[in-house]
C-alpha cells in the first residue's frame, strides 16, 4: 500500500516542484493556492506632455511651461510635490516623407513623462480638469494599486497555508492514512497584480460621467502560493 501511494506521489510531483525537500519514509506532497480581492486605494496616473514647435527650444520652453502649469494646480487637489515623478525631457526630430523625395524636416518635438499618485480615487475628475487646463492632452496609463498591500498579501499567504492543509487532511482521509508532521516546505511568493486603465484621450476621460465610479469598482489581486510535505503514517 505505502508503494502505491508513494508511486502515485511520484508522478503527481511536476519538475518545478521537485525542488522540494522529501523525505524516503512514506510522505504527502500538496500544494496551496489562495487569492485575495482587494478594493484599490490609490492610483498612478501616467501622462506624457509634448509640444512640437519649429526649433527645439521652443518645443522645450512650452512642455516647461505646461508641466509648471500643472505643478501648480496639484497641490489645490491633496497632491504633494512628492507624489509626482518627471521623467527625463527628450528632444527628437520630427520629419515628414514625401513620395519621391527626402525626408522633410517639420520640426522638434520635447516630451517629457509625468506619474501622478492619487490616493483620494473621487478627486479623478478633478484631476483630469486640471491636466486638461494644464495643456496635457493624453494619458499613457492608469495603475490602480495599494498605499500597503502588506495586509492583503499576508491574508493570501495564511489562505495559501489554510489550503494546502486542508488539501492534505482530505487526501490522507481518502487514503485511509494518518496525516503527520510538516517535513519541509517551499514558498514561492507572488506580488499583487495591478490593474490597468486603458490608455486615451484626456478629454473623453474627464467627459466621461462614469469614470469616478468605474474607478472605485476595479480590483486588485492577490494570489499566492506554498507547497507542503507531509509525513503520513
Amino acid at each position: 500500500m505505502w508503494r502505491s501511494i508513494l508511486s502515485l506521489c511520484l508522478i503527481c510531483t511536476s519538475a518545478t516542484t521537485m525542488a522540494i525537500e522529501v523525505p524516503q519514509a512514506p510522505h504527502l506532497l500538496v500544494s496551496g493556492n489562495a487569492e485575495q480581492k482587494v478594493e484599490p486605494d490609490m492610483l498612478t496616473l501616467r501622462v506624457a506632455v509634448t509640444a512640437l514647435e519649429k526649433k527645439g527650444i521652443d518645443a522645450k520652453q512650452q512642455v516647461d511651461k505646461r508641466v509648471a502649469a500643472f505643478f501648480g494646480q496639484l497641490e489645490g487637489l491633496g497632491i504633494k510635490r512628492s507624489d509626482v515623478e518627471a521623467g527625463n525631457l527628450v528632444i527628437s526630430p520630427e520629419y515628414q516623407y514625401p513620395q519621391n523625395r527626402k525626408p522633410e524636416l517639420t520640426g522638434y518635438r520635447a516630451q517629457r513623462q509625468l506619474a501622478v499618485k492619487l490616493y483620494q480615487l473621487d478627486k479623478l475628475s478633478q484631476l483630469m480638469d486640471t491636466a486638461l487646463k494644464s495643456g496635457l492632452e493624453s494619458v499613457s496609463q492608469i495603475e490602480f494599486g495599494l498605499k500597503d498591500p502588506q495586509a492583503a498579501r499576508e491574508q493570501a499567504r495564511v489562505s495559501a497555508v489554510q489550503d494546502a492543509r486542508a488539501k492534505a487532511q482530505s487526501l490522507a482521509k481518502a487514503f485511509g492514512v494518518t496525516l503527520g508532521k510538516v517535513y519541509s516546505i517551499e514558498y514561492r511568493n507572488a506580488a499583487p497584480m495591478p490593474v490597468y486603465g486603458r490608455g486615451m484621450k484626456m478629454a473623453a476621460m474627464a467627459a466621461a460621467p462614469e469614470a469616478d465610479a468605474s474607478y472605485e469598482q476595479q480590483e486588485i489581486s492577490i494570489t499566492d502560493n506554498v507547497e507542503a510535505v507531509f509525513l503520513i503514517d
